[in-house]
Order: structure tokens, then sequence, then C-alpha cells
């Protein structure tokens, strides 16, 4: 089901394909699971690009700072599907491009 809920939410993106770039995934099992991921946005402002979604605000958006260690780790590991919240480990994933 959350799987299925990214699949929407990047439908609903489709406006700003040319400006977003990004990778979401199903972190955990069925029933304990999270959606969790990555976007590169063109320029520094995210909200104008996202929020042509109307439920862009179910999400956290916050910028990642590619100099703090964490940030970055967080990053490469959302884009390649390594990623690990909690203990729950990626299961699915979709990627905007």
């Amino acid at each position: 089901m959350s799987s299925n809920q990214i699949g929407g939410f990047f439908n609903r993106l489709e406006a700003s394909r040319k400006y977003l770039f990004g990778s979401m995934g199903v972190l955990g099992e069925n029933n304990n699971s999270i959606i969790a991921g990555a976007f590169v946005a063109r320029g520094p402002d995210y909200k104008p690009v996202i929020d042509v979604a109307p439920d862009w605000e179910s999400y956290d958006f916050e910028p990642i700072n590619l100099e703090n260690e964490a940030d970055k780790a967080y990053f490469e590991a959302a884009l390649a599907w390594d990623l690990e919240i909690d203990g729950k480990k990626w299961a699915d994933g979709k990627n905007f491009k």
C-alpha cells in the first residue's frame, strides 16, 4: 500500500518533472513501515517545485547539507536504496526522474 502511495505522489508531481529528481522508498514490513527518501530540486527553494502535489504537506521536507556527514550518508543511502531508519530496512522504492 505504501508503494502505491509513493506512485500516486509521483504522479501528482508530474508538473515538476524537469525541476526535480528523487528517490523514495518503503522501509520496514507490512503494517510496520515508513516512507523516506531524498529529492534534488533545481535552485535553492524546493517548496514551489514540491507544492504542485496537493498532498506534499503529508511529508516532511528539509534541506540536506552535504557538508554534514550524517546528511551525506542519508542522501547516498536513499539514492542507493540502502537506507535504514530505526532498524527498518529498505523494502521497495521508486525513482522520480
